[in-house]
Order: structure tokens, then C-alpha cells, then sequence
């Protein structure tokens, strides 16, 4: 009872500090989403007043280069004289009429006869040309917009003294459908449009064509109030709809640097597009505060339903812990029982047998190699009746082991047994390897391969960074008994045993190649 007592207790304690723990979510979620829409907002009103005055300056700093003649004039007056100075100026007319946006330009020189660098244009304009700058005798610089024929241009006048008191009046036309074609192409990807126009409202460009030479005060919802500024802002922003796109926009209007005139610019925003984004961000955190408080429920669900089934996945977890046990001790006298069978099949009478009669015939021929022979025979039994407790060993000792054990076996068989052990990586051996692997891989060889002087039997070891490979070239006996694999088999649990899968023993191309994979001490 009392169990059952303090489980109910816990229980309740559950439920209230999870209900809270919901509502604090709930709650803070719904103010961080209102709290992100704010920020969204807000940042959105930056992004468009920022793009807006990128885009002032670029439309600023494109007109201004259309003033950059005046600059060329002067360097061609300053350094000409009054002999070469007509000539001059009428090569920089030529030059500048290369340019597909102007229509015309002419120059006069004191009170000369007008020059004009475009001789195809008619009478008319000629005239018209003439009483302007009759009209504009002593203008410094005009910057103005006035209608053509069925065309509008942007004229540039100015007046120019010479060191040697020299007057040079220079004016050309730009045309401005021209013009409006040149923006088309350089700034046609921008999120936003733009139109410019002078202080009688006459629309200088604009993405439509239709538009220029028109009053914008008359096609738009444009104020002459918007082109007055306070102290602390240089332009007004406003949202009305678009006479372009017949949309509502974000419209922004500013006066534009330029010299010699008084033009404006309106950039504008698509009002649903500056506003999509906020709207984006509503849905993705509503979504987000629908998930957090279906995802709480779930798990406090889920919690009190695992709470509901935690004794039966207790036997569960008791069960496969003795599965495991059952498992574990399996493996463990299975390995037991492969390392008392591998002794045996290594000290064997056959094996002790040829070793004591090549020391035999050793005595009397060779007293040194005898000595040897015995210390090294010695010390193999040594390492075989002292198997180690997990069945692995380090690299160095089974290289110093299977190096007596290749001197016992080239000592009996001089010229038909070729040994060469490579190390291509001293950091390997203080890694580990099973018990006995080299001397399973090396007897394997020499049992079931022919091994003559003419054709001798040759076995290669070499130390990688993270395996050791032992080959030999194939020379299968012609009666030899089938193998048992036994010693395989033994390598193979000894590294399945210590999650290692890549143990390989395959024949390849003539020779039968066995991969013996490191293995860590602390795995």
C-alpha cells in the first residue's frame, strides 16, 4: 500500500508540474511568434528604405554621367587655341555623337554662326536650336526637359571662357525613349521600379514609355506635398497605388543630385511583396506553436502511458539482459573451448617430432644454429602454454613470436621457405591482434603448398596503419587432406567477438592474400 501510495503522490506531482510546464510553453511560444512578426516587419521596412537608397544613388549617379561632356569641353578648351579650337570641338562633337542616345549637339563660339554635329536634322530644330541659345545668351549651365516634335529630350546647355577670354556655348538633346531603353537593360532584374521627374511634375523616365513628357501630378497619385522635406528627412514615404502597376506600393520620393536641376525620383515597392514575408513568417510560427503544443501533449501522453507500463518494460529489460548473459557466457566458452583446441593442435608430437630432429642433425653440423634452435624452440612453447585471458595480443609480441617460429621453420627447410616481414607503420604496434594469428595464417600455408628449392614457397607480412596482411603464392599439394578451417574460423569469432568485419582470407590473383584487422585494447 504504501508503494502504491507514494506512486499516486508522484503521479499528481506529474500532472501539475507538467500542465504548468505546457502553459509556460504555450504561452512563450506565442509570444516569441508575435515577438518574431514585430522584428520581421520592422526588418522588411529597413530592407525596402535601404534598397531605396541604393537605388536613388544608382539612378543619381547614372544621369550624372550624361553631364561628364561638360568636363571633356573644358580640357578641350583649356588646351586649344583660337585657330584650332573650332576644329577641335568638332571632332569631340563628332566622337560624342557615336553615342545612339543623343539626337543632336552644336557648339558656338563667340558670336559665330552655330555649329551643329548633326547634319541630318531639319531646319526646324536647327532654329529652335538657335532661339534657345539666343533665349540663354548668358546661362552658365541648364539642365531641362522639353518636347521635340512627337518626342521628348533632355537638353544640356552650358557656357565655357577660354584663358584667351573665348566664349564657347555647347548644348546636345539625349532622347529620352533612348534613355528609357538604356535603363531597361542595365537595371531590369530590380525588385522595384522607379521614375523620375523635374519640379513641374514632367516625367523624365519611367518604366513605361507612354509616360514620359507627361505630368505625373495628372497619371499618378503623386503630391506636390511629397516633394517637400522636413529638416530631418530628406524624403517622404508614402503608401498609394501604383499608376504603373495598378497595385498598392511603398513609394519613396527624393530629390536627385544632379547638376543645374531640380528633378525628383520616386522608387516604389510592391506593397503585397514587402508584406509577404511578415505574412510567411505569421504562418511558419503559428505552425510552430501548433507543433510545440501538439508535441507536448504527445509526450506528456506518452510519459503517462510509459509510466502506466513500467513494470512490464522492466521484465522486458530484465529479459534481454539475461539473453544477453546467456549469449555473452556462449561466446565465452565457445572461445574457450576453440583456444584449448588450438593448443592442442599446436603442441603437438608431430611438430615437437621434426623440431627435435632437425636440432638433431644440427648438433654435429652446426653448433651455433643447434644453440639457437633450442633457445627459440624453448621460447615458442613458452608463448603457446601462456595464452593470454582475452585471446588478443599486441602486434610486437606476436611479430617477436612468428619470428621464431620462421626461423624454426627456415632451419628445417632452408631454400624452400622465403619469409619477409614489412613495417610500414611502427604506430601499429602497440595495437593487438588475436592470440596465435600469424602462426594459423603461416602453418596454413605451409601445410596445404608445395615448397621446393627451384620453386620455393614465398610469404610476405606486412604492418599497415590499421591491418596486418599476410600473403603467399598458391601452390596447392596434389594429395593434401581438405582443411578444416578450423583456424580461420577461430580468427573470425575471435574479431566478430570484438565488432570487427573486415577480416579477410581470399585467393587473388595466384596468391591467397589473409587481411588481419587491429584491433584497440580499450575496445
Amino acid at each position: 500500500m504504501k508503494f502504491r501510495f507514494s506512486n499516486i503522490t508522484s503521479r499528481r506531482a506529474f500532472l501539475i508540474y507538467g500542465t504548468i510546464s505546457i502553459l509556460l510553453t504555450v504561452i512563450s511560444v506565442y509570444f516569441l511568434s508575435s515577438l518574431i512578426t514585430d522584428l520581421t516587419e520592422k526588418s522588411n521596412e529597413e530592407v525596402a528604405q535601404r534598397n531605396f537608397i541604393k537605388k536613388q544613388e544608382f539612378m543619381s549617379q547614372e544621369f550624372s554621367k550624361f553631364l561628364e561632356q561638360e568636363n571633356q569641353i573644358k580640357n578641350v578648351v583649356k588646351i586649344s587655341t583660337s585657330k584650332n579650337l573650332s576644329a577641335n570641338l568638332e571632332v569631340l562633337s563628332s566622337i560624342q555623337m557615336t553615342s545612339s542616345l543623343l539626337t543632336n549637339n552644336w557648339f558656338k563660339i563667340d558670336d559665330r554662326e552655330i555649329h551643329f554635329g548633326n547634319d541630318t536634322i531639319s531646319t526646324a530644330v536647327k532654329n529652335s536650336i538657335r532661339d534657345f541659345a539666343a533665349q540663354n545668351t548668358t546661362a552658365q549651365h541648364i539642365s531641362t526637359v522639353i518636347p521635340q516634335g512627337k518626342k521628348w529630350i533632355w537638353r544640356i546647355y552650358f557656357k565655357l571662357v577660354a584663358p584667351d577670354h573665348t566664349t564657347v556655348r555647347y548644348g546636345y538633346d539625349i532622347n529620352l525613349k533612348a534613355l528609357h531603353d538604356y535603363f531597361a537593360t542595365i537595371d531590369g532584374t530590380a525588385p522595384n521600379y522607379a521614375f523620375v521627374f523635374d519640379q513641374k511634375g514632367t516625367c523624365i523616365f519611367h518604366p513605361e514609355s507612354d509616360f514620359i513628357g507627361k505630368n505625373v501630378y495628372e497619371i499618378s497619385s503623386l503630391k506636390a506635398s511629397d516633394t517637400i522635406f522636413s529638416k530631418n528627412q530628406d524624403y517622404v514615404k508614402r503608401v498609394t497605388l501604383s499608376e504603373y502597376l495598378k497595385l498598392d506600393v511603398i513609394r519613396f520620393t527624393k530629390r536627385v543630385n544632379l547638376k543645374g536641376s531640380h528633378w525628383y525620383i520616386c522608387v516604389s515597392f510592391v506593397k503585397d511583396f514587402v508584406v509577404e514575408n511578415v505574412t510567411t513568417i505569421k504562418k511558419y510560427t503559428t505552425l510552430i506553436y501548433s507543433i510545440t503544443t501538439i508535441m507536448l501533449l504527445l509526450i506528456f501522453y506518452l510519459f503517462t502511458y510509459a509510466n502506466r507500463r513500467a513494470y512490464q518494460e522492466k521484465e522486458v529489460v530484465i529479459q534481454e539482459k539475461n539473453t544477453l548473459l546467456v549469449e555473452n557466457e556462449k561466446i565465452i566458452k565457445e572461445k574457450a573451448l576453440m583456444q584449448l583446441k588450438q593448443l592442442i593442435e599446436q603442441i603437438n608430437p608431430h611438430f615437437l617430432f621434426n623440431s627435435l630432429n632437425s636440432l638433431y642433425m644440427l648438433i654435429d653440423s652446426d653448433v651455433k644454429t643447434a644453440q639457437k634452435f633450442t633457445l627459440n624452440l624453448s621460447r615458442i612453447y613458452r608463448y603457446l602454454i601462456d595464452p593470454p585471458e582475452k585471446n588478443i595480443v599486441l602486434l610486437k609480441n606476436e611479430l617477436l613470436f612468428i619470428e621464431k617460429y620462421i626461423f624454426l621453420q627456415q632451419t628445417r627447410f632452408r631454400e624452400e621457405l622465403l619469409f619477409s616481414i614489412e613495417i610500414e607503420d611502427e604506430s601499429a604496434l602497440t595495437r593487438s591482434l588475436p592470440y596465435l594469428a600469424f602462426q594459423i595464417v603461416i602453418e596454413n600455408a605451409i601445410k596445404h603448398n608445395m615448397a621446393t628449392a627451384e620453386i620455393p614457397l614465398r610469404t610476405t607480412i606486412v604492418v599497415k596503419a590499421d591491418h596486418v596482411s599476410i600473403s603467399n603464392n598458391l601452390q596447392p599439394k596434389q594429395n593434401s587432406e581438405p582443411g578444416t578451417k578450423f583456424g580461420l574460423n577461430y580468427l573470425r569469432s575471435i574479431y566478430n567477438h570484438y565488432g570487427k568485419t573486415d577480416f579477410q582470407a581470399t585467393e587473388k590473383e595466384g596468391n591467397f592474400v589473409c587481411i588481419l584487422p587491429l584491433i584497440d585494447i580499450h575496445s
